[in-house]
C-alpha cells in the first residue's frame, strides 16, 4: 500500500468537525486497486467493537465497509451499488453479444459469396 493513496479510518469527536484532532486510528483503506484488482481495507476489530459499545456513531462509508467485512449487517447502499453494477455488466454483455452476432452474420455473408 502506498503512503500517498492510503486513507486512515479514524475516530474523532462528531460535534467538533472533520478538522479536529483524531482520538484513535481504527483502520486504513487503499482505494487504488492492486495487481489483483482488490481495494485493501484493514480494521482493528477489537477497537471498533470497543468504540461501538461505547456509543460511537459510524459514517455511511465506514458502515458499508464494516458490513462488507462481516462485522455489521450489509448496508442497504451496498446492495444498491451491487445491483447497479450487475445491471451495467448485463448491458455490456448484451452489447458484446449483439456486436458478435452482427460481425458473425456479416462474415457468413462474405464467405458464401
Amino acid at each position: 500500500m502506498g503512503a500517498l493513496t492510503d486513507h486512515s479510518i479514524t475516530l474523532s469527536l462528531w460535534k467538533k468537525g472533520q478538522h479536529q484532532p483524531v482520538i484513535e486510528q481504527i483502520g486504513t483503506y487503499d482505494p487504488i486497486p492492486n495487481e489483483n484488482n482488490e481495494k485493501l481495507v484493514s480494521f482493528n476489530f477489537e477497537r471498533v467493537r470497543h468504540w461501538l459499545g461505547s456509543g460511537a456513531h459510524l459514517s455511511t462509508p465506514v458502515a458499508e465497509l464494516l458490513g462488507i467485512a462481516g462485522l455489521l449487517p450489509v448496508h442497504p447502499r451496498t446492495y444498491m451499488s451491487a445491483w447497479r453494477n450487475r445491471q451495467a455488466a448485463e448491458k455490456v454483455a448484451e452489447l458484446e453479444a449483439a456486436k458478435q452476432k452482427a460481425s458473425g452474420s456479416t462474415q457468413g455473408a462474405e464467405i458464401s459469396s
